[in-house]
């Protein structure tokens, strides 16, 4: 459970920054749009990493 709660920031995070794409994306910026969106994939990776692979201290 705690795990989850750890992770719901990232998850927020993440699905803002999708928002943002996809609105970049609908007013003609595609390159923008997609840099955005490999940067919430990245968020979404690192998060999920550091939140139930990465050994404990």
């Amino acid at each position: 459970m705690l795990k989850l709660l750890i992770f719901l920031p990232p998850l927020v995070v993440t699905y803002y920054t999708y928002t943002y794409g996809r609105w970049a994306l609908e007013k003609g910026n595609k390159r923008g749009g997609i840099g955005v969106f490999i940067l919430a994939a990245f968020v979404m990776v690192i998060s999920v990493y550091a939140v139930f692979f990465r050994p404990p201290y």
